[in-house]
């Protein structure tokens, strides 16, 4: 049966309020309170609706079910507005999985005791029909089942956010007084309601007038949050901006528990599940064991702490931010991680660049010393005695000889030195080929010792070969005969007279080690440091006034490197110096298959 009931009207105006306020903050559904709000505003909208529904068709087939529909309202609205009070006084670490069980109690009881009410009668004992004011409403007994999710549940947890309020209200500067005031305020408009009524006082003859006021509530809530801006564009974009950062950002409690990530953490740590909200930071960084380290030893004192994290060969940089209250206490933290990988390499990158420039610096220096002096003294030398000898003619034989020998010295030093400068000048450019090919080592040997028959039989001095003649050798000859030609040249310029000059060949597995032994002046520790290093200034001379530069060494060192061998050199600085290098025996490919 149909009727028109002006309290009808009321709860209508009260659900529509409700729909109203409920897709105004949908839009803003991202934000945990707004979801909260939703389940309020869900609640309230069935409470107002099936007791609205109720006193507009009279069906005794139906009333117990819009009872039913019209108590899980309630049980659905008080769940909601337990949730938006921690949330609008910023408790929401309470939210642990133990406290949204307690939460789910009321809905889950409710639930129950409707479901078995046509059957036990466990929510309403008995309901009938009465007459008031010319028109027909329903009268029910509630049970002890009814009474305790409608009425203990509530108070119980009405009460335990008064207490959060209250405390609220003392800790906070008068700005946030008033918001923790007008959320006190919404939950006396209930209780003084549902009170009063029990009590039998009530403005309308016969009706609960409490589903009003949980729409009066809900109103000064959205008001309070409205004014307040509790949700308003800022944090909505703030929200969308961390979201699509690359770098990952993690925000922990006062208590090193995980409140937030985006989604960028997500994928850097491998987390699936929001499960891991409010759980401890060494759950969330349990791959990342670097991570829960330097936070174990994080200082309290320092706002702002940086560091560099490296994982998977790849680098960041992390910064923690601590985040306080006004009193300057901390209330938690933002971990921001951002990839400097690429930034990395560049820098070594560029180490390594400024390395090859030093390098081609050195190189540059080292010639313009060896043109401005090496060559300018024996080229000096060799225009005055050409001057000399074109004027004085006439002189003694033994010294005319003289002169020439001298002559002939000096044209020989610059002559070595140009070669010298003019392979490396192409080995530098790129413009020297490595032809490598097999040779027989004794073969290589003996040509270089053609050169030196005549400077070694001036200075007395023995050449002694000690090459297998089995001796085979992978190389380029052109620059193994470089090599063995300038330690030759140097072994010579730096032995005494009448001495000895060893050249040997000795297998050590997959190559051949040549060694050039000399009995002559040695060389120092510093001197052999110095040796092969490009930019280093090396000045010696020889037993007969021969001048030395280390520009040979270098180009003898690069040769050797190229054709796949390595090269030394030692001395005890007092009986002579001994150079050593190898030359492989086979490709290195052959070698290595």
């Amino acid at each position: 049966m149909w009727q028109f009931h002006p309290y009808s009207l009321l709860l209508f105006l009260a659900f529509g309020f409700n729909l109203v306020l409920g897709l105004f903050v949908l839009k803003s559904f991202r934000l945990d309170l707004v979801k909260y709000l939703l389940i309020l505003v869900f609640g309230s909208m069935m409470w107002t609706g099936f007791y609205g529904i109720d006193f507009v068709f009279i069906s005794p087939a139906l009333h117990r079910s819009f009872i039913a529909f019209l108590y899980i309202g309630v049980a659905l609205a008080n769940l909601g507005m337990v949730l938006v009070s921690l949330e609008f006084t910023q408790n929401r670490h309470l939210l642990t999985k133990k406290f949204w069980v307690m939460l789910t109690i009321q809905p889950l009881v409710t639930l129950a005791v409707c479901v078995l009410d046509p059957i036990f009668k466990t929510l309403t004992l008995d309901t009938y029909l009465v007459n008031i004011n010319g028109r027909i409403q329903w009268i029910q007994e509630t049970n002890v089942g009814g009474f305790i999710v409608s009425y203990f549940f509530s108070f119980f947890w009405s009460a335990f956010v008064a207490y959060l309020l209250i405390k609220g209200i003392f800790v906070s500067k008068s700005t946030e007084r008033r918001r923790y005031l007008l959320i006190l305020v919404s939950y006396l408009f209930i209780w003084v309601t549902a009170i009063l009524h029990k009590l039998g006082f009530r403005p309308l003859p016969g009706l609960n007038i409490t589903a009003v006021m949980s729409t009066m509530q809900v109103i000064l809530i959205f008001f309070a949050i409205g004014y307040y801006r509790m949700f308003d564009l800022v944090p909505l974009v703030r929200g969308e901006i961390v979201d699509e950062l690359d770098e990952a950002v993690v925000i922990l409690d006062f208590n090193n528990r995980i409140v937030d990530w985006n989604m960028s953490a997500e994928h850097l740590f491998r987390i699936s599940s929001k499960n891991s909200t409010l759980l401890s930071y060494k759950y969330f960084f349990a791959s990342a064991p670097g991570i829960i380290s330097k936070l174990d030893h994080l200082s309290d004192k320092k706002t702002l702490t940086k560091w560099i994290w490296e994982k998977d060969e790849k680098y960041w940089e992390v910064t923690a931010k601590q985040i306080r209250d006004a009193n300057r206490k901390k209330i938690g933290m933002v971990l921001v991680f951002r990839d400097i990988t690429e930034q990395r390499n560049l820098e070594k990158q560029m180490v390594n660049v400024n390395r090859e420039l030093l390098v081609a610096n050195g190189t540059k220096d080292r010639f313009l010393s060896i043109i401005s002096h090496d060559l300018r003294g024996p080229l000096a030398g060799i225009k005055m005695l050409l001057k000399v000898l074109n004027e004085d003619m006439k002189k003694k034989e033994d010294a005319l000889a003289g002169m020439t020998q001298s002559l002939v010295d000096a044209t020989e030093s610059v002559f070595s030195l140009l070669e010298n400068l003019l392979e490396w000048s192409k080995l530098q450019r790129g413009q020297e080929e490595y032809r490598p090919h097999y040779y027989r080592l004794d073969n290589i040997v003996r040509e270089c010792l053609e050169l030196f028959t005549l400077s070694a039989s001036n200075k007395g001095i023995v050449l002694e070969v000690n090459v297998p003649s089995h001796a085979m050798v992978f190389c380029d000859d052109r620059m193994i005969i470089t090599v063995i030609r300038n330690l030759i040249s140097n072994a010579l310029k730096f032995s005494h007279k009448n001495g000895k000059v060893i050249i040997e060949a000795t297998d050590i597995g997959e190559d051949w080690q040549v060694s050039v032994i000399d009995s002559g002046v040695g060389m120092s520790k510093a001197i052999v440091d110095k040796l092969f290093k490009v930019g280093e200034v090396i000045k010696s001379t020889g037993t007969q006034g021969e001048t030395g530069n280390g520009i040979g060494l270098l180009l003898c060192h690069e040769f050797v490197s190229v054709n796949g061998g390595t090269m030394y050199a030692d001395s005890d600085g007092v009986s002579g110096s001994r150079f050593v290098f190898t030359i492989p025996k086979k490709m290195r490919e052959e070698i290595v298959s």
